[in-house]
C-alpha cells in the first residue's frame, strides 16, 4: 500500500473543494461519477471548443488535455502526461494463454488434425506465395484463421462461428475471389479440431485482437479509426470523443444566472501569507501570491503591496456563471470492424488473473505499472467547467483614495487566482473600475473577464475548471470510491502506516474538513503517516479522534 499522504497539504484545497461542492448540487442531476477536486497545472483550464471553426477539425488543445493520464498519488487530482503511452505499455503485455488443461487437450487436437492443417498451409502459400511469417504471439496459422474471420466476413466472424455455419460463402461474405478454394480446405481443418475448436478460436481471436488495437494505437490512420487534429493534416492520433455536443456545452456557459458565489474574508498574517475564510467559516493560510495577484500599471504586486496590508480589511467575492459538464473518453475498440483502440477487457483480466494457471488474458512479462486508484494509469472522463470568475474586492483601508486613484489611472490590470492567470494582453485583460464611500473609507474594485472569454467560441476558448470526473480502469474498487456516492457529512477514517485505523469524532461536511481532519490526527501521532486514500463511513470505528 502508498504510504504518501493523501490528504492534500495544498493551501488552495478548501477553495478548489468549495468550487467542486457547489458545482456538484448544481450538475446533479446530469453526473455520471463523482466529480473530484482537481488542481490545475501547466495543461492549464480546459479547452472546451473542441472543433476548430476554421478547418472544423478537432482542437490538438482539446486532445491533449482528454488524453492525460492522471497524476499518481497526487491530491486534489492533477495532469500528467499522455495515457495512450500507458494503455500501450499495458497491452503490448498482455497475451491470451490456455491453461495447462485447456493447452494439452488443444495440443492433442491440432496433433490429430496436422494433416489438415498442413493442406490449408500449402493452399495459401500457392495461392499468395508465401505464408505470413509468425510472431511472438501467432503462429502463420493463427494470422490465416485470424485474417480470414476478420476480414472475409463483414461484419467480423470468428472461427467457432466457422466451424459451425451451414453456409460457408454466406458468413464469409467478402471473400475475395482468390479466397475461395480456401474455405472447403479452412473447414476440413476446424472439423478435425472436434470440440476444441473452441480453444482455437480463443487463442486466435483473442491474439488477432490484440494484434490489431496494438496496431491501431499505435500506428492510428484513416483506416483504423484513427483521428486527425487541427495541427496536422497526415497526422493521425488513436480516436478520442466528446460526447457533449459544441453547442449545449456553449449554450450552458451563456447561461450566465446558473452561478456560484465565492465569498472570502482576508487578513494578512506575515510578509508572505494570509488567512483567508470562505463564507465565515474555518479559515486557512495561504501564500499572498498563490491567492490573488492584482498588477497595475505601476506596480507588478500591488494586491499584496497595497491592498492586503496587515491595516486593511478586505473582503473578496467572486461569481463563476455558466456552470457546465462536459464529458469525454477514448474511442472504445470495435471487435466487429476491427477500429478504434480502448479495449480495457484483456487488461482488466490479466491483472485478475495474475499468475494463476487459467485459460485467458495475462501479462507476459508483467508491465511494471501501479493500476490502483493511487497509481497514474487513470484518466478524467468529465469536467465541470465554468466562465473566468467575476471578482469584486471591497477593501477598507486609510489609503481606500489613493487604490481608487490608481485602479482608475492604470490602463490593463492583470489578475490570477490560484496560481492561474486569469488576464495577459490587449483581447483579455480584465476590465476595471473603482467606487468609492468616503464615509466608511472603503473602495470596491471590480474585475470582469472580457466579453470574449464568456462563452467563447475559438479554438483558444477556455473554462474554468470545477472539478472533474474520473476513471481508473485497471483499480479494484475500494472504501474511499465506494464512499464517494455516500456523500458529506459524515464520518472520516484513515488507515496509519502501523495499520491502526482512525475515526474522526464528528461527522465531517467537506474534503477539505476531512483533509484537515487527517493531517491534524497525524501531527498528533508523530512517527505516522496516512497509508493509501482516507474514506468515509456513517458509523464510527477504529480510534475516535480527538
Amino acid at each position: 500500500m502508498s504510504t504518501e499522504l493523501v490528504a492534500s497539504e495544498s493551501e488552495a484545497t478548501q477553495i478548489i473543494d468549495y468550487l467542486r461542492g457547489q458545482a456538484v448540487s448544481i450538475l446533479s442531476s446530469v453526473l455520471t461519477e463523482p466529480l473530484t477536486d482537481f488542481t490545475v497545472t501547466s495543461p492549464g483550464n480546459f479547452p472546451y471548443y473542441y472543433q476548430n471553426p476554421s478547418n472544423l477539425q478537432f482542437n490538438a488543445n482539446t486532445y491533449s488535455w482528454i488524453s492525460s493520464n492522471l497524476a499518481a498519488g497526487a491530491t486534489p487530482v492533477q495532469l500528467d502526461a499522455s495515457f495512450i503511452n500507458y494503455y500501450i505499455e499495458a497491452i503490448s503485455k498482455v497475451q491470451y494463454k490456455l491453461s495447462s488443461t485447456d493447452q494439452i487437450a488443444l495440443n492433442n487436437a491440432q496433433t490429430a488434425a496436422t494433416n489438415q492443417q498442413v493442406a490449408l498451409l500449402n493452399l495459401w502459400k500457392a495461392i499468395y506465395t508465401k505464408l505470413p511469417p509468425a510472431t511472438a504471439t501467432q503462429q502463420p496459422i493463427d494470422i490465416i484463421m485470424s485474417t480470414i474471420a476478420t476480414t472475409w466476413a463483414q461484419p467480423a466472424t470468428n472461427l467457432y462461428a466457422i466451424s459451425q455455419s451451414k453456409n460457408l460463402h454466406a458468413l464469409l461474405n467478402n471473400t475475395p475471389a482468390s479466397g475461395q478454394p480456401v474455405l472447403p480446405i479452412l473447414a476440413n481443418y476446424l472439423n478435425a479440431l472436434g470440440s476444441s475448436v473452441s480453444l482455437q478460436n480463443a487463442v486466435t481471436m483473442n491474439a488477432g485482437y490484440l494484434t490489431t488495437v496494438l496496431g491501431n494505437v499505435q500506428s492510428a490512420s484513416g483506416t483504423n479509426g484513427g483521428m486527425l487534429l487541427d495541427n496536422s493534416t497526415t497526422v493521425y492520433n488513436p480516436a478520442y470523443a466528446v460526447s457533449t455536443p459544441l453547442s449545449q456545452i456553449i449554450n450552458g456557459l451563456a447561461a450566465t444566472s446558473n452561478s456560484i458565489d465565492l465569498s472570502m474574508t482576508v487578513t494578512r498574517t506575515s510578509e508572505s501569507e494570509l488567512t483567508v475564510s470562505i463564507n465565515g467559516e474555518t479559515s486557512f493560510e495561504i501564500p499572498v501570491d498563490d491567492f490573488l495577484t492584482v498588477s497595475v500599471d505601476a506596480s507588478a504586486s500591488y494586491f499584496s503591496d497595497s491592498i492586503a496590508t496587515s491595516s486593511n480589511s478586505i473582503t473578496v467575492n467572486m461569481s463563476f456563471t455558466g456552470i457546465t459538464l462536459v464529458n469525454y473518453g477514448p474511442v472504445i475498440f470495435d471487435l466487429a470492424t476491427g477500429l478504434n483502440w480502448y479495449w480495457m477487457q484483456p487488461i482488466t483480466e490479466a491483472i485478475a488473473n495474475g499468475s494463476s494457471d487459467v485459460s485467458g488474458f495475462v501479462f507476459s512479462p508483467e508491465p511494471g505499472i501501479d493500476f490502483s486508484d493511487v497509481g497514474p494509469f487513470g484518466f478524467t472522463t468529465g469536467v465541470a467547467i465554468s466562465n473566468y470568475p467575476s471578482i469584486q474586492i471591497t477593501v477598507t483601508s486609510e489609503s481606500f483614495q489613493s487604490i481608487q486613484t490608481t485602479i482608475e489611472q492604470s490602463v490593463s490590470v492583470g489578475v490570477s487566482f490560484l496560481g492561474i492567470s486569469l488576464g495577459g494582453g490587449s483581447e483579455s485583460t480584465y476590465s476595471h473600475n473603482a467606487t468609492s464611500n468616503s464615509s466608511a473609507s472603503t473602495v470596491t474594485i471590480t474585475l470582469d473577464p472580457p466579453p470574449s472569454m464568456i462563452a467563447g467560441t475559438n479554438e483558444s476558448s477556455t473554462g474554468w475548471i470545477l472539478g472533474v470526473e474520473t476513471s481508473y480502469p485497471g483499480a479494484t474498487p475500494n472504501n474511499f470510491e465506494i464512499a464517494a456516492a455516500l456523500g458529506y457529512p459524515a464520518y472520516q477514517l484513515y488507515e496509519d502506516n502501523a495499520g491502526n485505523t482512525y475515526c474522526s469524532s464528528k461527522k465531517v461536511k467537506s474534503h477539505a474538513v476531512g483533509a484537515q481532519f487527517v493531517k491534524a490526527c497525524i501531527a498528533a501521532h508523530p512517527g505516522t503517516s496516512c497509508d493509501g486514500k482516507p474514506w468515509l463511513s456513517n458509523s464510527q470505528s477504529g480510534t475516535v479522534w480527538p
